[in-house]
């Protein structure tokens, strides 16, 4: 049975890993007229202030487990997804 990690929780594991390149994760919202609050996340340089990889909202799970940051008995939980956060 998998392990339900909050998306929160995964982007902290992510960020602790990518300050190690001084790195981080951002959470942005674009600039979209729609109903629909879509939330993306971009990796930023920290620098040199450069994006390095953007639109990565359905990639985040993907890319966690490239960094080790998510085992493969785990699984992301986006229903805790909220911009409150």
């Amino acid at each position: 049975m998998k392990k339900l990690v909050s998306i929160r929780a995964l982007t902290a594991r992510i960020n602790r890993k990518l300050a190690k390149e001084s790195k981080k994760l951002l959470k942005y919202q674009p600039r979209l007229k729609s109903d629909n609050p879509l939330v993306e996340y971009a990796v930023v340089d920290l620098k040199t202030n450069a994006i390095l990889n953007f639109h990565m909202a359905g990639e985040i799970q993907e890319f966690a487990r490239e960094l080790g940051c998510l085992s493969f008995l785990e699984d992301v939980s986006l229903e805790a997804d909220s911009l409150a956060s």
